[in-house]
């Protein structure tokens, strides 16, 4: 039995269910994106972008305005999309070759392609046309309408066709049905606003026994999950919605800023003696993720708990106090003899153990 509650001592007392990492999130230029794998028609996909919302921006099927940006985001999305996911957005016009859908269309008048955010126009006519008021394009040999219904603009992933190769290069252009099922990429003209701070502990402080992680999350798209990792390796979720109201004020365009806190018990004493990392990762209801890291030193007792039926004893200890903190030497704890330090913290309101080491007896023995 006792073993067991050694173990259950090392647990974090605050765990919380995993949940799958959201769809691929890149920025560019002052642009969020986002990549959904799932395909969907061209009608669908664009439907899908206008009702994400971003920092309050809504979403649309992306626009591609430069070079960089194309390279961007066919960057990203080959980074992204597996083997499987790429089988599965193939185009229907014979290409043999994985497409995603971007935000142009002729739908309305053939020839005429326009941007689905605002109804730029940027190119007039078939693959012997023209760019339109210096607006960037980056067609393969294309648009050909082949199939007499190809209305919707899509970039392509991969050369095309076999086995030649010769209409167009991944990243370049080519117009499809749009009932073709692709991935698409959502484009909002926004950055995330997540912000994150860790207040415990301490960057650089020196930490023991049963103590705290804690500090404070914000954005306009809700905090969904909070986890903690020490040394690179998860250990826990932490609860978020702690009443924070110096952090709404400083916030007081983001709803409920002023419920922001997260906060749980660390039992520090479970970790070994020396210096950790500590990392706090937050992730909102747009899937949005921001990383906050801090160093800590642990110091600890010979075991990581003490139970009640071992010896403890400072009658027999000295003390002597200065600033900030004071000394007991010769402490009994667990049966060990100990020279404390005991520290006062601001953070928390108390004394915090910030040495223990082994003390030499008048025998020389510990």
């Amino acid at each position: 039995m006792r073993n067991i509650l050694r173990q259950l001592a090392l647990i974090p007392l605050a765990l919380a269910a995993q949940i799958a990492p959201a769809d691929t999130i890149f920025e560019f230029g002052g642009h969020t994106y986002k990549i959904i794998a799932t395909p969907a028609t061209w009608e669908e996909a664009s439907a899908a972008a206008a009702e994400m919302q971003l920092a309050g921006q809504q979403g649309y099927l992306a626009r591609i305005n430069s070079a960089r940006e194309n390279n961007a985001i066919l960057d990203a999305v080959m980074a992204h999309l597996s083997e499987a996911q790429l089988a599965a957005s193939l185009a229907a016009d014979g290409s043999d070759t994985p497409f995603i859908w971007l935000g142009g269309s002729d739908k309305a008048r053939e020839g005429q392609w326009v941007w689905s955010d605002n109804g730029d126009q940027f190119w007039e006519g078939d693959f012997n046309g023209n760019p339109v008021g210096g607006l960037f394009t980056n067609w393969g040999v294309q648009p050909d309408n082949a199939t007499g219904n190809e209305d919707a603009l899509a970039m392509g992933l991969g050369d095309w066709p076999e086995p030649f190769y010769d209409l167009g290069a991944a990243g370049q252009w080519n117009d499809l049905d749009g009932n073709t099922t692709l991935a698409y990429v959502v484009e909002f003209s926004a950055v995330t606003d997540l912000r994150l701070a860790i207040e415990e502990p301490v960057m650089g402080g020196i930490h023991s026994g049963i103590g705290a992680a804690r500090g404070w999350a914000v954005s306009s798209d809700s905090i969904v999950r909070i986890e903690v990792f020490v040394d690179g390796e998860y250990r826990f979720d932490i609860p978020h919605g702690g009443y924070r109201p110096d952090v709404g004020d400083i916030f007081m365009n983001i709803e409920n800023a002023e419920l922001s806190g997260f906060a749980s018990t660390v039992n520090y004493s479970g970790l070994e003696k020396g210096e950790h990392t500590l990392t706090i990762r937050a992730t909102d209801g747009f899937g949005s993720v921001i990383e906050r890291s801090t160093y800590f030193n642990v110091t600890r007792f010979d075991e990581p708990f003490i139970f009640e039926d071992e010896l403890t004893e400072l009658g027999w200890s000295t003390f002597s106090g200065m600033g900030k903190s004071f000394d007991i030497n010769g402490a009994i704890i667990g049966g060990e003899r100990y020279n404390i330090t005991l520290e006062w913290r601001t953070s928390s309101q108390s004394f915090e153990i910030v040495r223990i080491e082994g003390a030499i007896s008048e025998t020389g023995k510990n």
